[in-house]
């Protein structure tokens, strides 16, 4: 084994592990809208598994897969091209999949605060409650707005005036929630771009072990 192709397979092998980790991830998160305890640990996930794009993320972990797929026959069969440019378009669309994904997540951060608004308003008093127990604080823009749900950390307008307001711990926690998605994402894409230039390199290697197979059997060396 040539060394270009060892490190075709060791790409290889963490796009695959990239893959199965999509995969699970995807699955946890739309597992977990379905069946998570509402608690004050999972209470700020009943937004944000909202706001994540959970099923296009399993999705890109199938795509990986069938990626991967793609690459077994190319090294199996060491004179072939087809499955190596198979392999190769497939990466481009894992690729560009990714990176799409990676610019939503990183899009809906830009506009974090007014998404957030209206989801505290939507989720009720139930959720809201559990939230101001997780960042201790009041209300989401202030106290009054929208007004704060009585509660241990605010027992009345007293209190809840004098406790800070939940806009700030909150999108932090949303910040590097999302920001841990997207770099994620994005990091897979370098890792299939690495991938494509090896798939690249090694094509091209092959084109010359044909080029020169050629020659010889034009020489008469074909069977040496």
């Amino acid at each position: 084994m040539n060394k270009l192709l060892g490190f075709f397979l060791f790409f290889d092998i963490l796009q695959l592990a990239s893959a199965i980790l999509l995969i699970i991830a995807g699955h946890l998160f739309m597992q977990h809208m379905d069946t998570m305890k509402l608690d004050v640990e999972n209470s700020p996930y009943v937004i944000l598994l909202y706001y994540l794009p959970c099923t296009p993320i399993f999705a890109n972990g199938i795509i990986s897969a069938v990626a991967f797929m793609f690459s077994l026959p190319a090294i199996l069969l060491p004179q072939s091209l087809f499955w190596l440019r198979l392999h190769g378009w497939m990466l481009v669309v894992c690729a560009v999949y990714s990176l799409v994904l990676g610019i939503l997540v990183w899009v809906d951060t830009l506009t974090e605060r007014a998404q957030m608004y209206q989801a505290w308003i939507d989720v009720g008093p139930t959720v809201q409650t559990l939230l101001q127990q997780k960042f201790e604080c009041c209300g989401y823009v202030s106290a009054m707005e929208p007004l704060f749900v009585t509660d241990k950390v605010c027992p009345n307008a007293l209190a809840a005036s004098q406790t800070k307001p939940c806009v700030g711990p909150f999108t932090a926690f949303e910040d590097e929630f999302f920001n841990t998605v997207f770099t994620a994402l994005f990091g897979i894409v370098g890792l299939d771009f690495v991938m494509l230039c090896c798939t690249a390199m090694v094509i091209n290697q092959r084109k010359e072990q044909r080029r020169y197979r050629r020659i010889d059997e034009k020489r008469g060396l074909g069977a040496i």
